[in-house]
């Protein structure tokens, strides 16, 4: 179902939320779905039902894409404040945050920003183009897996072995099956990467 909130600059943006009751007390852990740039939340229809099994499932749209593409694009710092306004009005206590690309780059920038609500950390194919990144990824202090597509043309095998090294409490694996669209390409391998890391 399509929800709205108000960002710091009073600007109503959508998100989609797959509503259960049940899965929505406070104490349930919610999944924050992050797009890649130029994508959109739709981008993530092939697992959504499967999590919303497990999971209270939250999708958001950056500004420029997908229900949001009224509004200008904007850069990382904008797309990271708008999904900070986000949580500190949601009722929820915990979050995992799966991001890809892009999003896996916003994901890190407010993991370590909102420790205390977000619990683990998922980056599908996220090149870490941004030079800050990598600072931020050494400092992270929560869990992350770090999944690679083994058809992929964008994220390289060392690039994913120094994401590794950079940071101990991360997890990397690369999986058969898809490339940089992995979520699309090859979603049931990837939902049971996410059961497997959520029991860690």
């Amino acid at each position: 179902m399509n929800y709205s909130y108000n960002n710091s600059e009073s600007l109503s943006l959508n998100y989609l939320q797959n509503y259960d009751p049940v899965k929505n007390e406070q104490d349930y852990i919610s999944i924050l779905l992050l797009h890649e740039f130029g994508d959109s939340s739709k981008s993530w229809e092939k697992i959504t039902k499967e999590l919303s099994g497990k999971f209270n499932v939250v999708q958001i749209d950056f500004r420029g894409h997908g229900l949001n593409s009224s509004f200008e694009k904007v850069d990382i710092s904008t797309c990271v404040s708008d999904v900070l306004d986000y949580l500190d009005q949601s009722v929820y206590n915990s979050f995992y945050i799966i991001g890809h690309g892009f999003g896996g780059e916003c994901g890190i920038f407010i993991a370590n920003r909102r420790p205390n609500l977000i619990k683990k950390l998922i980056l599908i194919e996220t090149d870490f183009s941004n030079p800050e990144i990598w600072k931020e990824w050494e400092e992270m202090l929560i869990p992350s897996l770090y999944i690679r597509g083994r058809q992929s043309d964008v994220i390289s095998h060392p690039l994913a072995i120094t994401i590794r090294e950079k940071q101990s409490k991360c997890f990397v694996t690369e999986l058969e099956g898809g490339g940089h669209q992995f979520h699309e390409d090859s979603p049931h391998s990837l939902v049971s990467a996410i059961n497997w890391f959520d029991n860690q």
